[in-house]
């Protein structure tokens, strides 16, 4: 399946080999940042730090564009980021993830506001109504 992760702000690709890359920087400490490698497939949480990004369970994290730098933190919540994934069928959605390292949360928005959950922090967010 072809699936192509997309910066909302300049439309680039920012998936390769199975991973969507962002840069990262944890939210308290501007110099502890780097990349982030995050899994592309819905549910699967395994990530990759590069050795300049040291991030602990529970510390929040701002997410940039690799390709224009455009912070991806949502406007629609503090406590995610987002960005676009368009499929073979050249359907877009809104891919919304938790800021928080360890929360295992991730939406999937349509045009029409159809929502796609994934993980076990997704009770956290009780408002489904937060991404309208």
């Amino acid at each position: 399946m072809r699936l192509i992760y997309k910066c909302p702000h300049c439309k680039a690709a920012i998936n390769a080999k199975k991973n969507i890359i962002l840069t990262a920087s944890a939210a308290d400490q501007k110099d502890n940042k780097g990349l982030a490698l995050l899994h592309e497939e819905m549910g699967n949480y395994t990530v990759a730090m590069s050795a300049t990004l040291n991030v602990k369970t529970g510390e929040v994290v701002d997410f940039f564009c690799p390709v224009c730098n455009a912070c991806l933190n949502s406007e629609k919540s503090d406590d995610m980021a987002n960005f676009m994934r368009e499929d073979e069928t050249g359907e877009e959605t809104t891919i919304y993830i938790s800021r928080t390292y360890g929360d295992r949360c991730t939406f999937q928005v349509d045009d029409k506001k159809h929502i796609k959950s994934y993980g076990d922090s997704v009770k956290k967010f009780l408002d489904p109504e937060w991404f309208k």
